[in-house]
């Protein structure tokens, strides 16, 4: 009978490459052999190839220890890749025990040339609405508690100076910031674990003061504050898309964005400027929190505020993850008493939901880490012929679940395939440009094409219009047939460059 042992670690590894390949025959290759049956879920490749088995050790007797250094101690499917790894491993015949040490990369910020106060920061996650009263900051705090959970290093930080809520749903035992006086430095408050960061911990309550003056207090805050090595830092960002807004995605290396909505039309109008504001910026979106969905009554659920905003964003914008939080008492009671209620009832069915929430933004960030799963520009060499032929411009599209190979599309079809304007009653308003007078040229053609995260290109266009397109909206369309095969006229384009 093997005997298998496990540690765990949330501290980054050391700098030892990674194994992934070992002598035929060897003990080491039997090993890696059984941990190619370990798949992870994000990457669709197994441990070895993603280059997470490290140190791997051996014993005459038969006894193997190797380390798993994963992308971040937050990793939800850890516990799985321990009992996996020790199932497979210990079913090879000549081992005697096994040993997993689970660890995590060292924090690298995704934008190194960033200020320095943030450059110990992996992760920056904005949770953003657009819209005052749906939330925001709930999900903020109790998003950022769970990942602490999970064994990830946490900051929040408040950018609402006109209303901050952290001093009202936290209630760190040292509520000032502390400033170093020989570095300038901002010093976070801490509360169960968490770095928090908010104007009203500045003991000035609320401001009043205008929007350019905002944004420059605003840039000192988060720039200027000594955050530590951080996994994820949480903003919990103002409402609206103006300056303030505008000067922190410009500020900081922000890596993903979750938005908060409730059901109702007048909160999608609101938030689907935020979508696109952030999509201009190039920041991808990778969850929607619906707030307020519905209550039970008899295990019977009933929407006061209607249904569907949530799922359209993530229908129209291609966000792949729709979360649909319940109406309970004990949320918002929890957050006025200042313990958020994932840490007062941890085990409860809404703190399962928020750890539904925070094990995605972990799975969907490794996920932008490994690559976009497609790309979008502008058919200049006329490969497809559509503008010889048609009198179009084309656009070649490359999609990774489509093997890379490349396709065309005419521009004109991508810019009427744009769903935020065919909502109830602007059926028609996807035909015209921006003015809502003038039809769509046949030769209309985007002046920029850049790709959102894992799931859409974002498009601007001559008339000002700033569109998001998802990789399925445009694997969707009508392809242009390309004379001469694709491969063939695209060698001679490239030769006709060179």
């Amino acid at each position: 009978d093997s005997e298998s042992e496990s540690s765990s670690s949330s501290s980054s590894s050391s700098s030892s490459p990674s194994i992934t390949s070992a002598p035929e025959g060897s003990r080491e290759a039997d090993v890696l052999d059984a941990l190619r049956n370990v798949i992870d879920p994000d990457f669709g490749e197994d441990v070895v190839n993603c280059g997470f088995v490290k140190d791997l050790r051996i014993t005459d007797d038969g006894d193997v220890t190797f380390t798993l250094e994963l992308t971040t101690p937050a990793c939800p499917v850890k516990e799985e890749f321990d009992r996996l790894s020790k199932q497979h491993v210990s079913a090879v015949p000549w081992v005697k025990s096994c040993n997993v040490a689970m660890t995590a990369q060292e924090v690298t910020n995704d934008a190194p040339d960033t200020v320095e106060g943030l450059r110990n920061v992996r992760h920056i996650i904005a949770v953003s609405s657009c819209k005052g009263g749906v939330g925001k900051s709930t999900t903020s705090v109790n998003l950022a508690y769970k990942l602490k959970e999970m064994g990830a290093r946490v900051g929040i930080f408040d950018a609402d100076v006109y209303g901050p809520s952290l001093p009202t749903m936290t209630s760190p035992e040292i509520a000032v910031l502390q400033m170093n006086k020989e570095t300038g430095t901002i010093t976070p408050t801490e509360y169960e674990g968490v770095g928090v960061v908010s104007f009203g911990f500045a003991g000035q309550g609320s401001a009043i003061m205008r929007g350019p003056m905002v944004s420059g207090l605003i840039n000192q805050m988060l720039t200027t504050t000594d955050w530590g090595e951080l996994d994820y830092l949480i903003i919990d960002m103002p409402p609206g898309t103006g300056d303030v807004q505008l000067t922190i995605c410009q500020v900081v290396p922000i890596t993903a964005a979750v938005v908060v909505t409730t059901p109702q039309k007048l909160a999608f109008i609101d938030v689907e400027k935020g979508v696109r504001m952030f999509s201009k910026l190039r920041v991808p979106c990778v969850a929607v929190v619906e707030n307020m969905s519905y209550f039970e009554v008899d295990g019977v659920r009933h929407k006061p505020f209607g249904e569907g905003s949530g799922q359209r964003i993530c229908d129209e914008y291609g966000v792949p993850n729709l979360f649909q939080m319940p109406i309970v008492p004990e949320l918002s009671a929890c957050g006025d008493s200042g313990k958020p209620l994932v840490l007062a009832d941890p085990a409860g069915e809404v703190s399962g939901a928020y750890g539904a929430v925070a094990a995605k933004v972990v799975q969907e960030v490794a996920k932008l880490s490994a690559g976009p799963k497609g790309g979008l520009a502008i058919d200049e060499d006329d490969v497809a012929g559509a503008m010889q032929t048609h009198g179009v411009k084309a656009l070649r599209v490359q999609l990774a679940d489509e093997g890379g190979l490349p396709f065309y599309v005419r521009a004109s079809d991508v810019r009427k395939s744009d769903k935020s304007a065919a909502a109830p009653g602007e059926a028609r308003k996807a035909e015209f440009l921006a003015d809502g007078v003038t039809p769509i040229p046949d030769d209309i053609a985007p002046l920029e094409t850049n790709v959102v995260g894992n799931y859409a290109v974002q498009i601007s266009w001559p008339d000002g219009f700033s569109q998001v397109a998802t990789f399925a909206q445009i694997a969707a369309l009508e392809r242009l047939e390309v004379k001469g095969g694709g491969k063939r006229a695209e060698e001679t384009a490239a030769a006709a460059r060179s």
